[in-house]
C-alpha cells in the first residue's frame, strides 16, 4: 500500500514539475508582451438563455474559446479533450462508441450506462437533451467545437428537466475565418478522419457548415467504429435589429461494436480484451438521426425577443447480448423568451414545450438480428410544457440579487401493442427556484452566491426496464431532487495577465435513482433509494505572461456520498474525489504547442464500494506549423498529437454497478495522430 502510495505522489510531482519546468522555459525565451485586451464582462452566457453577462453571473459557471491555432493542433477526437482545464465537469472517454462518453457535473449524471443523464447539453442552440432527460452526444463533432459553457451547479430554471448543469457547446464560426477548410489525419488503431468546413458570405446572409468522417479499428478488441457527421447553417440579417437562424445537423453511425466491461485483472492483464458474450451476439450500436432548427431574434423597443423551434429523428438498432433494441425516435420543440430592456431591472420571460415520441421494439436476439419473441412493442410520447421567469435586481451599483422561478409539467404515455402488463401513464410536475446575489468589487472580480435546484426525471428506457417484465411503465420509480448551495469569487488582475475561479458548494439529491441487475448479463433496472450529499471546492486560473504564452490550471475536489439506504456511508461510484487538469500553450507565427495534463484519483466502481478504479496520471502534447507563407490565398498546416505519452495503463471509465464484477472499461496506450490541414481565405 506504501509503495502504491509513493509511486502515485511521484506521478504528481513529476506532472506538476514537467508543467512548471516547461512554463519556465517558454517564458524565458524573451517574447513581447501582449498589448490586447478582452472585455470579458460583455460577454453573454448563452448558456442562460438571459441577458446575464459574466462579469455579473449570480451562479459559477466555466467559458472557454478555442482559437484557430488550438483548434489545428488539438482536433479533438473526444469531448474530454476540450475540458482538461475546466472545473466541475467529468467526462470520461469510454473508448466504445456504442455507449460514449460519460459525464458528470458535480457528481449527477453518475447512474448513466450509456449516453449523458441528469445533465442538459446544448449545441448551437438546439438542446441535445430531450423530454425525458436523455442526451445522445454522438451528434457533437468535438473536433468543431469553438466554445464551451458550463453552469456548473443544478440549472432547472433555465432548461428543467435533467439540468444538474449545462453544457452548451458552439460551433458556428468566427466572420474571418477561412472561407473554405479541409483537414485530415490518420493514427494508432487504424484510425482515419477527414473534414471540411465551409463558411462563407453574401452581404446580409452567410452559409456555414461542416461534413466529417471518421473511422477507427479502436484500441480494443472489437471496438471499431465509424462516424458521419455534418451541419449546415445559414443566418440572415432581415434588418439592424433582427436576425434568422436556420441549421440542418445529420450524423449517421453505421457500426459500433460493443466490447463490453473487464474485471480489475482483466483489466490490467489483458485490456484489449473483448467478452465472447458480446462479441458472438455482435453487440452494439447503429443509427441515423437528424436534426433541424430555425430561430428569430429581433430587437423591439421593449426588449429582446427570441423563438427556436427545432425537430429530431433517430433510428436506432441497438443488438445486446440480452436482447435486440429497435427505436424509432421523432423529437422537437419550441422556446420563446423575451427580455425586456426599458426597466430599472433586468426582467426575462419565457415558455417551452418539448415532445418526444418513442416507436420502441424489443425482442430476443439470434445470430446478431432481432428475433421472433416479443418483450416489449409500444410506442411512448413523453410532453414537457413549461413558464419560467428571471428577475436581477441592482440594489446598488455594485450588488445585483437574482432570482429565477421555472415551472415543469411532464406526461408519459404508452401504446400498447401487445395489450398484457399494461400499467398506465406517469405525470410529473417540478416547481424549482433559485436565488443568488452577484458583488463586483472592482471591474474585474465578483462575490457571489447562489441557491438552486434542479429535477430528474427517470427516462423512458428506464421506466421501461421493469424487472417484472412486459410493456407499459413502471408505476414506482419517481425523479430525483437536488437542492445546491454555493459561493465563490472569480475575476482577474486589471492586465488579465492572471484570471482566477474559486467555489465552494454543497448540494443534497433525494430518491436517488439507483440502477441494479438482476442477472449479470441481463439489463439494467432502476429504483429510487434514499439520498446523497455533494460538496466539494472548484478551483482554476489561468496565467499569460504575453500574447504567445499561457498556463491554465484547474483542481477540483469532490465528496459524495449515500446518506441513508442500503449504502448509507458510501462514496457514490463513478466520481472521482480529486481531478487535477493543466494546459501549456506556447503560440507564435509560425506553430502551436501544448502540453495537457489530466490526473484522476480513486474512485468506487459500485454503490458498494467493494471495488475501485485505481488513479492515474496522463500526459498528451499536442504540435502544429502554420506554413502560411507558401501562397498568398491560403495556409498548410501540419500537425502531431501524441496521447498518453509515458504509456500508462489505466481505466478511462467504469460500468457502474454491473455483475460478475466486470466494472472497467480500459483506457488506451500511447498513440498518435498525423495530419494536415489547409485553409483558403
Amino acid at each position: 500500500m506504501q509503495s502504491t502510495i509513493r509511486n502515485f505522489f511521484q506521478k504528481v510531482l513529476i506532472s506538476f514539475l514537467l508543467n512548471f519546468l516547461l512554463f519556465s522555459w517558454l517564458s524565458a525565451q524573451g517574447i513581447p508582451n501582449d498589448t490586447l485586451e478582452v472585455n470579458l464582462d460583455e460577454i453573454q452566457i448563452e448558456a442562460a438563455y438571459s441577458s446575464i453577462t459574466i462579469g455579473k453571473a449570480p451562479f459559477s459557471l466555466s467559458y472557454k474559446v478555442r482559437g484557430a491555432k488550438e483548434i489545428t493542433a488539438a482536433p479533438a477526437a473526444t469531448l474530454d479533450e476540450l475540458t482538461y482545464t475546466l472545473p466541475g465537469v467529468f467526462i470520461s472517454n469510454r473508448e466504445n462508441y456504442a455507449l460514449g462518453e460519460r459525464l458528470t457535473v458535480r457528481g449527477l449524471g453518475w447512474r448513466s450506462q450509456f449516453g449523458v443523464r441528469g445533465v442538459q447539453v446544448v449545441l448551437d442552440d438546439i438542446p441535445l437533451t430531450v423530454a425525458d432527460g436523455q442526451t445522445i452526444m454522438s451528434m457533437i463533432d468535438p473536433a468543431m467545437v469553438r466554445r464551451i459553457e458550463l453552469l456548473r451547479g443544478p440549472s432547472a430554471t433555465f432548461w428543467g428537466n435533467s439540468s444538474g448543469g449545462v453544457i452548451h457547446l458552439g460551433t458556428i464560426p468566427e466572420r474571418e475565418t477561412p472561407s473554405l477548410q479541409y483537414r485530415g489525419y490518420g493514427g494508432s488503431y487504424s484510425t482515419l478522419k477527414q473534414e471540411i468546413k465551409l463558411n462563407h458570405e453574401f452581404g446580409s446572409t452567410r452559409f456555414y457548415g461542416y461534413a466529417s468522417y471518421f473511422d477507427t479499428e479502436g484500441y480494443r478488441d472489437y471496438s471499431a467504429a465509424t462516424l458521419f457527421r455534418s451541419s449546415l447553417g445559414i443566418e440572415h440579417e432581415i434588418s439592424n435589429r433582427g436576425r434568422i437562424r436556420g441549421t440542418i445537423n445529420y450524423t449517421s453511425m453505421p457500426e459500433a461494436q460493443h466490447p463490453g466491461s473487464l474485471t480489475l485483472m482483466q483489466s490490467e492483464e489483458s485490456p484489449k480484451l473483448a467478452r465472447d458474450l458480446f462479441v458472438n451476439g455482435q453487440a452494439g450500436k447503429t443509427f441515423d438521426q437528424a436534426m433541424a432548427a430555425v430561430s428569430y431574434l429581433h430587437d423591439f423597443n421593449t426588449g429582446i425577443f427570441n423563438v427556436i423551434a427545432h425537430g429530431t429523428y433517430r433510428d436506432l438498432a441497438n443488438p445486446l447480448p440480452f436482447g435486440y433494441v429497435s427505436l424509432e425516435r421523432q423529437a422537437g420543440g419550441v422556446r420563446a423568451t423575451h427580455q425586456f430592456q426599458e426597466l430599472p431591472f433586468e426582467l426575462s420571460i419565457g415558455g417551452e414545450l418539448k415532445v418526444q415520441q418513442d416507436d420502441r421494439l424489443e425482442t430476443n436476439i439470434e445470430n446478431g438480428n432481432p428475433g421472433s419473441e416479443v418483450d416489449v412493442m409500444q410506442v411512448e410520447t413523453v410532453t414537457n410544457q413549461a413558464i419560467f421567469t428571471r428577475i436581477g435586481i441592482p440594489l446598488t451599483e455594485q450588488f445585483i440579487l437574482s432570482a429565477g422561478l421555472r415551472a415543469d409539467r411532464l406526461r408519459f404515455e404508452t401504446d400498447d401493442d401487445l395489450s398484457q402488463n399494461q400499467e398506465g401513464n406517469r405525470d410529473f410536475f417540478a416547481l424549482n427556484p433559485s436565488l443568488g446575489f452577484s458583488y463586483q468589487m472592482n471591474n474585474n472580480s465578483r462575490i457571489f452566491a447562489n441557491y438552486s435546484t434542479s429535477f430528474e426525471s427517470p427516462t423512458t428506457t428506464e421506466l421501461v426496464n421493469r424487472p417484472e417484465g412486459g410493456n407499459g411503465f413502471n408505476q414506482n420509480l419517481n425523479p430525483e431532487r437536488a437542492v445546491s448551495i454555493e459561493s465563490g469569487v472569480s475575476g482577474n488582475t486589471g492586465n488579465r495577465k492572471f484570471q482566477y475561479d474559486l467555489t465552494l458548494f454543497a448540494m443534497q439529491v433525494k430518491d436517488l435513482l439507483i440502477p441494479f441487475q438482476t442477472d449479470p448479463d441481463g439489463p439494467v433496472f432502476f429504483r429510487n433509494e434514499g439520498s446523497t450529499t455533494h460538496y466539494g471546492l472548484e478551483t482554476s486560473a489561468g496565467v499569460q505572461l504575453n500574447n504567445r504564452l499561457n498556463w491554465n490550471l484547474m483542481a477540483n475536489f469532490l465528496q459524495a456520498e449515500f446518506d441513508d439506504g442500503d449504502f448509507e456511508g458510501n462514496k457514490i461510484p463513478g466520481v472521482t474525489p480529486f481531478r487535477f487538469g493543466s494546459t501549456i500553450q506556447y503560440e507564435n507565427v509560425l506553430q502551436a504547442i501544448s502540453l495537457h495534463t489530466e490526473w484522476l484519483g480513486s474512485y468506487y466502481a459500485d454503490s458498494a464500494n467493494s471495488e475501485s478504479n485505481p488513479a492515474y496520471v496522463l500526459f498528451h502534447l499536442r504540435w502544429a506549423l502554420d506554413l502560411e507563407n507558401l501562397f498568398t490565398e491560403g495556409s498548410i498546416k501540419p500537425f502531431v498529437a501524441v496521447n498518453n505519452i509515458f504509456n500508462t495503463r489505466y481505466n478511462s471509465s467504469v460500468a457502474i454497478n454491473a455483475a460478475g464484477n466486470r466494472f472497467f472499461e480500459p483506457g488506451s496506450d500511447r498513440n498518435f495522430r498525423i495530419g494536415l490541414q489547409i485553409d483558403l481565405f
